[in-house]
């Protein structure tokens, strides 16, 4: 059992860090900076989402205030830590890490960029206000700059479900700058569209694509090439293989270079990688060149060509997403 009094102070080590360079964690102390609080809140949500744990999150943005509210299991006010008299929950705010996800599940998505983790978020916060139903049970519990103002304490009693953070960025670190309403938009909706089925709310909008990439690339695609060839079915395959979730889709026949968007674990990749290499070589050997192609993987431990994390950089992902789509594709063209 670890001890409190070490913990914490390391910990004080650790948010005097983040204040002292937010803009390291961050990556900006300006309106980018602030933005990483939606993002990563997010994420969160899709990653229980992706074991199935929950359907829907919701964002509420109002001047410097945020909010995001889902309907997965909860935070887990109800264990208790390897730290006498802190719960898990209560750790997983207060205790910086550097795996991917608190508990180190895997794959762990981002929205736009890398994550910086909920507690590193509430160290950079003027204040963060939790409540979470857990085990028939409400909680509750404030920080303020990163710290706990009190234990965590039950509000209510009953059946509910899920969890609402209310977090306000430190203006000490990113002065005036607040989330761009625009930006924040199109970062949601497009998120929406990488995963099949999830449902987000953003100031009273809903965003929701069962049909995931496919729905995306209609609306990415030239006018022109559905006018052209208004009838053509586009190829869309989601599918697990060999411990990596792929979605990708493809459209029209290509008169010169093929348009391409890919992703990582939710993030873009502008400059592709393997996993596009594989999905275009798949192309190939049917004698595809379509007009638009699209390619979402989801999988453990990716690595990238450089630090921007541009470029995926796994060489086996390319066979097998080549072997992944190549069946479907194959099918696909026969009919």
């Amino acid at each position: 059992m670890m001890n409190e009094e070490s913990a914490l102070s390391e910990y004080e080590k650790e948010v005097q860090a983040i204040r002292r360079r937010p803009g390291m964690y961050f990556g900006s102390t300006g309106d980018r900076g602030v933005e990483q609080f939606v993002y990563e809140l997010v994420a969160n949500v899709i990653d229980a989402f992706l074991v199935n744990q929950a359907t829907f999150v919701n964002v509420e943005i109002n001047e410097a205030i945020i909010s995001v509210t889902d309907d997965g299991l909860g935070l887990p006010f109800d264990e208790p830590s390897d730290e006498n008299g802190v719960s898990l929950a209560t750790k997983f705010l207060t205790r910086i890490h550097w795996t991917g996800s608190h508990d180190e599940h895997a794959p762990h998505v981002h929205i736009i960029s890398l994550g910086v983790g909920l507690a590193c978020l509430n160290a950079a916060s003027l204040q963060l206000n939790v409540q979470s139903w857990r085990s028939g049970a409400l909680w509750e519990q404030r920080f303020i700059r990163g710290f706990a103002q009190d234990a965590a304490r039950i509000i209510e009693q009953g059946n509910g479900r899920g969890t609402s953070i209310e977090v306000i960025p430190d203006p000490q670190l990113f002065g005036e700058a607040k989330p761009r309403l625009g930006v924040i938009r199109r970062a949601l909706f497009e998120t929406a569209h990488l995963y099949s089925g999830f449902k987000i709310g953003f100031n009273g909008e809903r965003f929701h694509a069962s049909q995931g990439l496919q729905m995306l690339g209609f609306m990415l695609l030239d006018p022109l090439c559905l006018y052209n060839e208004p009838h053509t079915r586009p190829f869309h395959i989601t599918l697990h293989y060999e411990n990596v979730f792929i979605e990708a889709a493809a459209f029209g026949k290509g008169r010169s270079q093929t348009q391409t968007f890919s992703w990582v674990n939710g993030a873009g990749t502008p400059e592709h990688g393997s996993h596009v290499e594989g999905f275009s070589q798949a192309l190939e050997e049917v004698g595809w060149n379509p007009s638009l192609k699209l390619i979402h993987v989801i999988m453990y431990d990716p690595q990238f060509a450089g630090p921007t994390r541009n470029k995926l950089d796994v060489p086996y992902i390319q066979k097998v997403i080549q072997d992944a789509s190549g069946e479907s594709l194959r099918k696909y063209r026969s009919i």
